[in-house]
């Protein structure tokens, strides 16, 4: 099975490919990656996290952490892994993308349908948080009627590409994973919007990756990172990765033992990385279409001059 990505809506036949397709044909799925790739992946990442320790200072009492944000960031482009975030109030988007989460994360719980961005808004209260009724109760009431809209269109799409979970595959959301490397002076964490099967189902393993945004390739990555966490944690890993995206997309990346090892590189590379910038060696600026979203854009002169000079659309 190769990697696959579709476009569809509720009531398509299995055929048509997505999660449905993955759940109702499992046997087309590669078989797990197991001990035989992920002891070598991880004696690999333990080596590269003990030769960080050394150049990063990090001790069991003051480890490094990193979750799934940095360690993109410390591979993509180091200045933006040192940018703080911007302050200030949260962004009509980043509302949208958690009113997202928070309805598809009630779709994966078989919640009664259809689900509504009033019952998102009502998990997100159930949950404590307070950021997106507070920037609603800002907005005026035209605002929050285009808000509340394009959330419950985005849901909408998102409830479409989700079939119905036989219980045997036991679905989850929110699955925290976590990783120690080196003794423990070195810790990767991560949160699965979802997984469904893997230990102890019985089932092959699937990660589901839910985005509020567009698609674009860089996706991919996070998904990458998960599989090779879960597999860490689990003994083996997770059959496919299936990416969700509000604008209709469902990419299928079935897991095999190339990716696996490009992954655990990925993260070689951002621990070494992290570890040069603790030692207080200058941060890279890698420019491209995420500099119109970095908070370092304004003292970032290669960033400043690749959106001066190049007009392709920012990454979502």
């Amino acid at each position: 099975m190769l990697a696959e990505r579709t476009r569809g809506g509720r009531g398509a036949p299995a055929e048509a490919g997505g999660l449905a397709g993955v759940l109702a044909f499992p046997e087309r799925l590669p078989a797990p990656v197991g001990p035989e790739v992920l002891d070598g992946v991880r004696a690999l990442l333990d080596e590269a996290a003990a030769e960080a320790t050394v150049v990063g200072g990090w001790t069991d009492d003051d480890p490094l952490r990193l979750a799934k944000g940095p360690v993109g960031w410390l591979v993509r482009c180091p200045r933006r892994a040192l940018a703080a975030e911007a302050g200030g109030p949260p962004s009509d988007d980043l509302v949208l993308g958690l009113l997202v989460d928070a309805g598809t994360k009630l779709v994966a719980l078989a919640a009664r349908r259809p689900v509504t961005v009033a019952g998102a808004l009502g998990y997100l209260a159930a949950q404590g948080d307070e950021v997106v009724a507070a920037h609603l109760d800002a907005l005026d009431g035209a605002s929050r009627r285009g808000v509340l809209d394009e959330a419950d269109a985005r849901i909408a799409r998102l409830e479409d590409a989700w079939p119905e979970v036989p219980a045997d595959w036991w679905p989850r959301v929110e699955e925290p994973v976590r990783v120690r490397l080196a003794g423990g002076t070195v810790t990767v964490t991560g949160r699965l919007d979802a997984l469904i099967g893997g230990p102890p189902t019985g089932r092959p393993g699937v990660v589901v990756e839910v985005k509020g945004g567009r698609w674009y390739d860089g996706m991919r990555a996070d998904g990458h990172l998960y599989a090779l966490l879960t597999g860490l944690r689990d003994g083996v890993a997770p059959a496919a990765v299936v990416t969700l995206v509000a604008d209709g997309t469902a990419h299928v990346e079935p897991i095999r033992p190339a990716l696996v090892t490009h992954a655990a590189e990925r993260l070689e590379l951002a621990l070494r990385t992290a570890a040069s910038l603790a030692a207080g060696e200058p941060a890279d600026a890698r420019p491209g279409a995420h500099c119109a979203h970095c908070p370092a854009r304004p003292d970032c002169a290669p960033g400043t001059t690749y959106l001066a000079t190049h007009d392709d659309r920012p990454a979502p």
